[in-house]
């Protein structure tokens, strides 16, 4: 009786551990499947919101990316950790944010996971870097406003809650000015917010490799360089700002991703601005 008891608490105990399983508990796990190399472990952690939106390939594809980033840096630098761990959370939707470093820090990426609850587990819908932890409404993804065109007004018709009663006709129309003004609305644009396009190497049409810098030679300076990239509605680089990486190797990582050229990306038919981070691997000369 004590041994049926106890494998029936068991099974509840694991039963439950979906329900309690944390967003902070997700996002580690992504972080340990990276460092272990197991992109499909860190595909599974997708929602199927997030899939939905960004696609299955593309998904494996950046999490394939970032889990050899990650194993090349353990390898150049030592083993990597994720803390300064920040959660919030909003009903069934969670922010995570943390940073991911090498031992002296000399490394380091700002990571943010935007997550929801599906069927009792928290799934990550979306990965992004620092410029995610100014979108306030996390968990959330905007559906584009229509054109002006296309907001065409839905008639109303009037009608009684008592059977046979009469409506009153409308008052009589005011006599027509012998100046009629006409007023004519001039369309305005439709604007969208940057959206985050995580590690972008893979989309770029082109992305010219950064020159070694002769200092960094000097001592054999090496290591991954991410680079946090704003890309305009063209597919241009208009911005690009090193956010991690052996200080000797960031201007020429920065120099390189502001060359970078990218197909447009559209939302809805429309082309929209992208943040993401491109990284840049260099090996010692």
């Amino acid at each position: 009786m004590k041994r049926n008891l106890l494998i029936l608490f068991l099974l509840f105990s694991v039963a439950g551990c979906s329900l309690i399983w944390g967003p902070t508990a997700t996002a580690k796990n992504f972080m340990s499947a990276a460092q272990k190399g197991d992109a499909d472990a860190m595909t599974k952690l997708f929602s199927s919101k997030g899939i939905q939106s960004m696609g299955l390939e593309r998904i494996k594809a950046n999490n394939q990316q970032f889990a050899e980033m990650c194993k090349k840096g353990a390898a150049a630098s030592g083993p990597y950790s994720f803390d300064d761990i920040k959660e919030i959370t909003k009903g069934d939707t969670a922010r995570v944010s943390g940073i991911y470093h090498n031992k002296d820090h000399a490394d380091s990426i700002k990571l943010v996971f935007d997550l929801s609850k599906e069927g009792g587990s928290w799934k990550i819908d979306d990965i992004g870097g620092s410029e995610k932890e100014a979108q306030e409404n996390f968990g959330v993804r905007p559906t584009p406003s229509p054109s002006i065109h296309e907001q065409t007004p839905t008639p109303s018709t009037p009608t009684s809650s008592v059977p046979n009663e009469i409506t009153p006709p409308p008052p009589p129309k005011p006599a027509a000015a012998d100046k009629t003004e006409v007023k004519t609305e001039t369309p305005v644009a439709v604007s969208h917010a940057p959206i985050s396009g995580g590690v972008l190497n893979s989309k770029a049409i082109s992305l010219p490799q950064p020159a070694y810098p002769p200092a960094a030679r000097a001592v054999h300076a090496s290591g991954a360089v991410n680079v946090q990239v704003s890309i305009d509605e063209k597919g241009n680089v208009t911005s690009s700002s090193a956010v991690s990486g052996h200080p000797l190797l960031r201007a020429a990582a920065t120099a390189a991703a502001r060359q970078a050229r990218f197909a447009p990306t559209k939302l809805s038919g429309e082309p929209v601005k992208v943040n993401g981070v491109i990284t840049y691997n260099f090996v010692a000369q």
